[in-house]
């Protein structure tokens, strides 16, 4: 498996246990896998924490895993597994989240470059480094990348621990002779200094304060710009917290006596506090909130997600605590990018055609709506049919009309959101636009709590459409845009396999007896030659909407 990839050798059980057998896990929350493979390392992670979890009865014991992993097939694995992939190449990942372990067995051929980026990125605030690399990398120092990090690992009193086959064992996966290195770095939490504590020192002399000015992002690129702008956020909100951390020993709430010395000192809790949404705040909460407020204005930017329909934009919305654990970055709002076309695509001819199917045969055992539809002898069936200008669906506008509260009521869900679903349809067909704005534009919610509110229960004008409701259960729809109907038709009949394949291709005149037969059944010469006019318009291909662009004036 994955031999095309000369790089990938998951890490054996036997070699995990040995990385994770030092490490105090009542001290780790946060983890890093960046080289995460099919998730061997994770795997285990989860596995202890349930284990933990089931022996202490305590279900809020749980790690916060991120994994990177290049490999795209790899990446697929990960997330059927249901583990975080926040980013696909270590080399550039550039975050301000903490962690508190970064565990990794990285592609040899690179190991150096990984370990190096993952004890920069330790140094910043204290955490763990645990790593297995090519012993030849540590024994054979050959290069100043090699030597830099020969000087690190002495620096901070790495242990290494020589393995020979490793990968030779029975539960390695994939096999190789080479010799690895173990290397555990524990690098303690950096001590933070206080620059408003000692900017003040020194005000206290110079008297002078520096002014710094601000300037206004601008990004002529929408990504780019809110991006930047989260960047700048994130920062500035660490930074407070980090220097909150650090002033705190210089304003604490009462004067005490050192014990051992005599010295006045200050103790008891800090007078000020910091929070996040009335707890603890940590730099990993604030940036979780804040990337939890870009998410959330992202999903309510028209730009971004205006063209998708509700349901779409719920279902995306609803996805913002899960969002929440990833970077706002651009490679991220691409990926999200790619996933909501992809969904939409996928789903827009599906849903136009059951809509199609339920105006047309879904109720036809109902006397009144067996009116919905005109048969026409069809390509190879004489069981075609075409939506009519108006039909009959089973569609309640009334309510409760056995008690006395009951009475005429539209704005209900059920309702609303079945009109909507039409209307969505017929905006995708009309163009994509699906949530345009504007100020001609029938709102249909609005529509109906006038119409509820007035008592008007027939012909409510909706966008391209007037309903009228009756008691007994069932909705008229007139639509009002002919020519979006045969667009509709031309959709449904084409998906049916009822017109010729070389409908929209030839000319009237080019077509066989027989295919001339269906045009005349379905539509006649004169409106066939009108789609051969305009087949942009009235052949639908979803293959074609890009539901996500931005909208220009």
């Amino acid at each position: 498996m994955f031999t095309g990839n000369k790089d990938f050798y998951p890490t054996p059980q036997n070699i995990i246990d040995k990385m994770l057998c030092d490490l105090d896990f009542t001290m780790i929350r946060s983890i890093l896998e960046p080289s995460a493979g099919k998730g061997n390392i994770v795997e285990t992670l989860k596995k202890k924490e349930e284990s933990h979890n089931k022996y202490y009865g305590n279900s809020k014991y749980q790690f916060d895993i991120d994994c990177i992993e290049v490999d795209q097939n790899l990446q697929h694995i990960l997330k059927g597994k249901e583990y975080r992939v926040v980013h696909n190449d270590f080399s550039t990942y550039d975050t301000m989240k903490e962690y508190d372990l970064i565990i990794m067995n990285p592609p040899f051929s690179n190991g150096c470059k990984h370990l190096l980026k993952a004890l920069e990125m330790q140094s910043r605030t204290g955490g763990a480094v645990i790593c297995l690399l090519n012993a030849e990398t540590i024994r054979n120092a050959y290069t100043n990348e090699r030597l830099d990090l020969q000087r690190k690992l002495t620096e901070y009193n790495a242990e290494i621990e020589f393995i020979q086959d490793a990968f030779l064992d029975t539960d390695a996966e994939r096999k190789t002779g080479v010799e690895i290195a173990l290397i555990k770095v524990y690098i303690p939490k950096v001590q933070k200094e206080s620059f408003i504590w000692e900017g003040l020192k020194k005000a206290q002399k110079e008297r002078e304060y520096d002014v710094v000015e601000s300037t206004q992002l601008i990004d002529s690129d929408l990504f780019k710009a809110i991006v930047n702008q989260y960047q700048l956020e994130v920062e500035a909100g660490t930074k407070l917290i980090k220097e909150y951390f650090a002033i705190q020993p210089f304003i604490l709430s009462e004067f005490g006596k050192n014990e051992e010395t005599g010295e006045t000192i200050q103790k008891g809790n800090c007078i000020l506090s910091l929070k996040i949404n009335n707890k603890e705040v940590s730099v990993n909460k604030y940036i979780r909130e804040v990337r939890r407020k870009y998410w959330k204005a992202l999903f309510q930017n028209p730009k971004f997600i205006g063209q998708l329909t509700n349901n779409l934009q719920s279902e995306f919305y609803n996805k913002i605590n899960e969002l929440c654990d990833y970077d706002f970055s651009l490679y991220n709002i691409y990926q999200l990018k790619i996933d909501m076309q992809k969904k939409v695509v996928s789903g827009i001819e599906d849903t136009i055609l059951k809509l199609f199917d339920e105006f047309s045969n879904k109720y036809h055992y109902y006397d009144e709506m067996s009116k919905n539809i005109h048969y026409y002898n069809g390509w190879k069936t004489n069981k075609a049919w075409i939506i009519n200008k108006k039909i009959i669906i089973p569609l309640s506008g009334y309510r409760d009309l056995q008690f006395s509260w009951g009475g005429f009521r539209p704005t209900y869900y059920e309702t609303v959101r079945k009109l909507q679903d039409i209307e969505k349809c017929f905006n995708y067909l009309d163009g994509g636009l699906t949530e345009a704005i504007d100020l001609e534009e029938v709102d249909l919610e609005k529509s109906l709590k006038f119409a509820e509110e007035f008592g008007e229960t027939k012909n409510i004008q909706l966008k391209y459409f007037t309903v009228t409701f009756y008691k007994k259960g069932t909705c008229h729809i007139a639509f009002n845009n002919e020519e979006l109907l045969k667009k509709f038709n031309i959709f449904g009949s084409q998906r049916k396999g009822w017109l010729p394949p070389s409908y929209g291709k030839k000319t009237y005149n080019e077509m066989t007896a027989e295919e001339k037969e269906v045009i005349n059944e379905f539509e006649g010469e004169k409106e066939y030659n009108k789609v051969l006019e305009n087949t942009g318009y009235y052949l639908f291909d979803g293959n074609n909407l890009n539901l996500l662009e931005e909208k220009t004036a």
